[in-house]
């Protein structure tokens, strides 16, 4: 006795982007490949198309990954810019005060040692 399989949907253009779209691929994606997979996907077994939208939905998901990370590293980027820029002013705004504190302290010891020659008796 042979036991019936039963029929399998036609993998048309349109049958390719729902089992897409049910794997998470995005829309632009699924357009894109469905075409391309629909003519091949006409003489692939059941198991071989699932597999194959496996195999898309994969690859999808670490493309969707490297650019996630790709994302993450750049917003990281631009907060170290960020930081180094404000750390940058911090550190302008230190040198000014020691500068002006270096002047403060020349001009005391000039005064000091000024003082130090009046009062030495000859």
């Amino acid at each position: 006795m042979r036991l019936r399989s039963r029929p399998v949907p036609a993998r048309d253009r349109a049958r390719i982007q729902a089992d897409l779209e049910r794997l998470g691929v995005p829309k632009p994606l699924r357009e894109a490949l469905g075409q391309r997979l629909a003519d091949l996907a006409a003489d692939l077994p059941e198991d071989a198309y699932r597999a194959a939208l496996a195999g898309v939905a994969a690859a999808h998901d670490v493309h969707r990954l490297g650019e996630e990370s790709a994302q993450r590293t750049l917003r990281d980027y631009q907060e170290i810019q960020r930081l180094l820029g404000a750390f940058s002013g911090e550190m302008k705004k230190l040198d000014e005060a020691l500068r002006v504190l270096a002047a403060y302290v020349q001009r005391m010891r000039s005064r000091a040692q000024a003082a130090d020659r009046a009062d030495t008796v000859h």
